[in-house]
C-alpha cells in the first residue's frame, strides 16, 4: 500500500511507512471525507491536568493570566484527578500508552494531589493493561527533596521553566511582590537535573522582543550545566510590548543559524547539547496520518480544569467558546469536536505549497487563534520562524552525515 494514498478502507494504524509518500497530485487534499485521519477511532490518549489555577509567580507574558486563566484561583480536588484517570482509561480504546501532563498555573501548589493521582493511576496499570507516562511542568519555586525524588521515580519527563540570563528571566518571571525568581530557581533546577537518573527533562525558555538575542540566553543555560534546551518564541496578541515584531524576524533567523553552527562545533568538540526545535528524524518519524492530523488537540488530547471541565487544549482553557464537556458527561459539544477533526494540515490552503508542511502539520491551532482569531488561520510570522528552524535542523543533519 502507498501510505500517501488514503481511502475509505484505510486506518491510521495502516499508515506505517517511516517517511510515507505524499503524492504531488493532491490525492489526500481533495477528498477529506475519505482520508484515513477522518476515520480515527475517537480514542483519547493524553490529558493535560490543570491541577492548579493558581501560581506563585506573576509572569506578565503568561497566556494563562498568571495562572488563573479567565477565572478564579482553584486547585483540583483529588477525586477530580482520579476521575480524570478513569476517563482517560475509559476513552482510550486499545491504546496501551497513556499520557498525563500535570500543568497549571503551578502544579507544585497542589503537590500532594499530584502524587496521589499518580499512585492511583499506577494502581490501575496491571488491571487495565495500560501504561501511564507522566510529565510535570514547573516554575521551580517549590522544588525540594521530595519533589526531586518523586519526579525522578515517577515522571517520564520534567519541564523546567527558565528563560536564560538573570536579566532576561527576571524581566518577566517575577513573584507577587515583583521580585525576580532566577536566584531561587536556578540552584533547585541544577540539583534536580544532577539527581535525575531516569526519564527525560528539558529547560523551557521563552524569548520575546526584549531578548531577541536569545542565543545568549542559551549560552547562559549551557554555562549553568543544562544541555537539554527549548527556547520558544512568545505567543501573544499583536501589539503587546513583549510581542515579536516584523523587525525582529531577520535577526532571530540569524540567531537560529548561529545556534546551528554552535551545535555543530560543540558536537565536534565532544560537548554536544540538544535544542528541542532542531530534533528531526529523517529515517523514521511520524506516519502520514500524524503528519497531517498534528497534535490531536480536541480529539486525542484534552485539557482538564480543576472543576473537571474539558477543553481542546491547555492554551484555550476557560474560553467559553471552547468548552467541550466534562469528565462525567463526556464530550457534549460535538460540533466543536467535529471542527477539531477537520482541523489539520489539508484544511489550510495556505500550507499547500510550503515545503515544511509535513513537519509542522499546519502549525498550532491555539497559536493561530491567538494571533489571527481563527483556528484555521495561519500565523505567518510563526511559519517563517518554523521554516528557518527546519532549515537549521537539516543543516545539522547534513553536517553529522559528512562528519560521520
Amino acid at each position: 500500500m502507498s501510505a500517501g494514498t488514503c481511502n475509505a478502507d484505510n486506518t491510521p494504524e495502516m499508515c506505517d511507512s517511516p517517511i510515507c509518500d505524499y503524492e504531488e497530485d493532491r490525492v489526500l487534499s481533495d477528498n477529506l471525507d475519505n482520508c484515513a485521519f477522518r476515520k480515527a477511532d475517537g480514542a483519547v490518549k493524553a490529558l493535560c491536568l490543570n491541577v492548579a489555577h493558581a501560581c506563585n509567580l506573576a509572569c506578565s507574558y503568561c497566556f494563562a493570566g498568571q495562572g488563573k486563566y479567565k477565572g478564579a484561583q482553584a486547585l483540583m480536588p483529588l477525586e477530580t484527578g482520579k476521575r480524570a484517570i478513569d476517563f482517560l482509561v475509559e476513552h482510550s480504546a486499545d491504546r496501551h500508552y497513556l499520557e498525563v501532563d500535570f500543568f497549571g498555573g503551578e502544579p507544585l501548589l497542589n503537590w500532594p494531589m499530584v502524587k496521589e493521582t499518580v499512585a492511583y493511576a499506577r494502581s490501575l496499570e496491571n488491571k487495565t493493561g495500560k501504561r501511564f507516562r507522566f510529565t510535570l511542568t514547573t516554575n521551580g519555586i517549590l522544588i525540594d527533596d521530595d519533589v526531586i525524588d518523586f519526579t525522578n521515580r515517577e515522571m517520564d519527563n520534567v519541564v523546567l521553566s527558565l528563560d536564560g540570563r538573570k536579566t532576561t528571566h527576571d524581566r518577566f518571571r517575577v513573584d507577587r511582590q515583583g521580585r525576580g525568581s532566577y536566584d531561587t530557581v536556578v540552584p533547585k533546577f541544577q540539583e534536580l537535573v544532577r539527581r535525575r537518573t531516569q526519564g527525560t527533562h528539558y529547560m523551557r525558555g521563552t524569548f520575546t522582543h526584549a531578548n531577541a538575542d536569545f542565543l545568549n540566553d542559551i549560552l547562559h543555560l549551557l554555562d549553568l550545566g543544562f544541555t537539554q534546551i527549548s527556547m520558544e518564541p512568545v505567543v501573544s496578541p499583536p501589539g503587546m510590548p513583549y510581542a515579536l515584531t516584523s523587525g525582529d524576524i531577520a535577526f532571530i533567523k540569524q540567531q537560529y543559524e548561529e545556534l546551528a553552527r554552535l551545535m555543530i562545533q560543540r558536537r565536534k568538540e565532544g560537548r554536544p547539547f540538544t535544542f528541542y526545535h532542531y530534533m528531526i528524524d529523517l529515517e523514521h518519524g511520524p506516519c502520514i496520518y500524524k503528519r497531517i492530523a498534528g497534535c490531536g488537540s480536541g480529539t486525542e488530547y484534552l485539557a482538564v480544569t480543576p472543576t473537571g471541565d474539558l477543553y481542546p487544549c491547555h492554551q484555550l482553557v476557560d474560553n467559553p467558546a471552547f468548552l467541550m464537556g466534562n469528565l462525567w458527561d463526556g464530550i457534549t459539544n460535538n460540533a466543536l469536536q467535529d471542527t477539531y477533526r477537520h482541523l489539520n494540515l489539508l484544511s489550510r490552503k495556505a500550507c499547500r505549497d510550503c515545503w515544511a508542511q509535513l513537519y509542522c502539520s499546519g502549525g498550532c491551532a491555539a497559536n493561530a487563534f491567538h494571533t489571527t482569531g481563527d483556528l484555521f488561520g495561519v500565523d505567518k510570522q510563526g511559519c517563517e520562524l518554523f521554516r528557518k528552524r527546519m532549515e537549521c535542523a537539516l543543516a545539522i543533519k547534513a553536517a553529522e552525515a559528512i562528519d560521520g
